[in-house]
C-alpha cells in the first residue's frame, strides 16, 4: 500500500553548511550575522519597514500585542478558527478575547460578524491569513480607522502570499509570520515580527532585546545600554537563523514547486467539485496564495470525517485542522459554548487537509484523488 505523509519538512541543501559556519565563528546566542542576514532578506522580500526574527510566531504575536498596548479592560476581536496563540498572545497582556465567526467559503474572519462585536472596550483585531489567503485589508483598515483600533496581521501561514500585490504580513501595523517546520519555509521552530510603521521600530527593538536599548548601543546611538521598559527574550539562536537563511535562498523555487502541486490537485479534483462531492478552499478576490495547503470542505462533518478515515486507512495522512477556540475547553472557561458561533463550528468540522509538501510527486496526488473518487462514489 502506498503511503503519503501529511508533511515532510523542506530542506534546501545548504542548512548544514551554514550551521557549520556558526560553529566556525563561535557566535551562537542570536542577533548575530545570520540573524541580520535573514532579517534583511525578509525585509527585501516583504518590502517591510523592519523585520525582527523571533523564536516562534507565538513570540512575534506576543510582541505585537505588547507593542499595541493591549491590557486589562481591553477587548480584541479574533476569529475562533485559528491556532491557539492568535488568542493566547492577546490574553497574556490581560486583555479579553472576543471570538468572531469565519466566512465558510474562505475560513477567514467574517467582517460583518466582526462589526457587530465592536464595543467601546474594543481596542484591536487579530486578522488571520488562513491558508496563506488574505482577508479584505481595505475593509480591515477602514474599520480600524473608524474605531481607532490596532490590527495585528497573523500571517503565520502567509510567507510568499500577497493581497492586492502587497505581501501578507505588511497590511496592518504589525504582522507575524511562522517558520515552524510545517510551513513552506522554516527553521524548525521560529518566526518573525513585521513592523510596518517606522515610529514603532525603536520600541520594538527594545522589547525584542529584553526591554533594553542594546540595539541602539550597537548602532552607536548610545554609549551604554540599560533597561528601558518591559520586554523579553524573543529572538532565536544563530543556529536557527543560519538554517533559515539557507531556506530563504530557495523561496522562489519552493513556492513555484508547491504551486505546481497545488494546481495539479485542483485539476484532478475539479470533477468531484462540479458534482458537489466536495469543495476546494480557494483564495478570495485579490489574494494570490503560496500553496501552503490543500484544504477540502465536505457537505457535512460526517462526510468529512468518513473521507479522512478512508484516506488514512489507505496510507494517506489526511488531517483535520483547528478545533474552534470558542468550543475548546479553554473557550468554555471563557464562557463560550459551541452554539455561540455555529457557522464556524460547522465549517471547521467539515474541513480536512490533504498532504502537500515537496517530497511528494504527481503520482502521490493521483493516488490521493483516486481514493477520494472511490470514497465519493460509495453509497452512504
Amino acid at each position: 500500500m502506498r503511503t503519503v505523509k501529511f508533511n515532510v519538512p523542506f530542506l534546501s541543501g545548504n542548512e548544514s553548511d551554514y550551521i557549520n559556519e556558526v560553529f566556525v565563528h563561535g557566535e551562537f546566542s542570536g542577533n548575530g550575522r545570520f540573524t541580520k542576514q535573514a532579517q534583511q532578506m525578509l525585509e527585501k522580500h516583504l518590502s517591510a519597514e523592519r523585520v525582527l526574527l523571533t523564536h516562534s510566531c507565538t513570540g512575534a504575536l506576543e510582541m505585537a500585542a505588547m507593542l499595541a498596548g493591549f491590557g486589562p479592560g481591553d477587548e480584541v476581536l479574533v476569529p475562533s478558527f485559528t491556532f491557539v496563540t492568535s488568542a493566547s498572545s492577546i490574553m497574556r497582556t490581560g486583555a479579553t478575547v472576543v471570538f468572531c465567526e469565519v466566512d465558510p467559503n474562505t475560513m477567514l474572519i467574517d467582517l460583518e460578524d466582526l462589526k457587530t462585536k465592536i464595543t467601546p472596550k474594543t481596542r484591536g483585531i487579530v486578522a488571520v491569513d488562513y491558508a496563506g489567503y488574505g482577508v479584505d485589508y481595505d475593509q480591515i483598515n477602514l474599520i480600524c480607522s473608524q474605531y481607532n483600533l490596532t490590527c495585528i496581521e497573523d500571517a503565520a501561514q502567509g510567507l510568499g502570499s500577497d493581497w492586492k500585490e502587497r505581501a501578507l504580513g505588511t497590511h496592518t501595523r504589525f504582522g507575524a509570520i511562522s517558520f515552524h517546520q510545517t510551513k513552506n519555509i522554516h527553521s524548525g521552530l521560529g518566526g518573525c515580527l513585521v513592523i510596518n510603521n517606522q515610529e514603532d521600530v525603536s520600541k520594538a527593538e527594545m522589547v525584542w532585546e529584553r526591554g533594553t536599548d542594546r540595539s541602539a548601543f550597537f548602532k552607536g546611538l548610545v554609549d551604554k545600554y540599560s533597561w528601558q521598559q518591559v520586554g523579553s527574550s524573543f529572538y532565536p539562536s544563530e543556529l536557527q537563523a543560519a538554517f533559515l537563511c539557507a531556506q530563504l535562498e530557495q523561496i522562489d523555487q519552493n513556492l513555484s514547486a508547491r504551486k505546481e502541486l497545488w494546481n495539479y490537485y485542483e485539476e484532478l479534483l475539479m470533477d468531484l467539485e462540479k458534482k458537489g462531492s466536495l469543495k476546494m478552499l480557494r483564495p478570495p478576490k485579490n489574494s494570490r496564495h503560496n500553496a501552503h495547503m490543500m484544504a477540502l470542505l465536505f457537505p457535512s462533518a460526517q462526510e468529512a470525517d468518513d473521507a479522512r478515515s478512508y484516506l488514512n486507512e489507505h496510507g494517506v495522512q489526511a488531517v483535520i485542522h483547528y478545533v474552534p477556540l470558542h468550543s475548546s475547553p479553554m473557550g468554555k472557561k471563557l464562557g463560550y459554548t459551541e452554539k455561540d458561533l455555529p457557522i464556524t463550528s460547522q465549517a471547521a468540522a467539515s474541513l480536512i487537509r490533504l498532504p502537500l509538501h515537496l517530497s511528494m510527486d504527481k503520482g502521490d496526488i493521483e493516488y490521493i484523488v483516486k481514493l477520494l473518487q472511490e470514497y465519493c462514489h460509495v453509497e452512504r
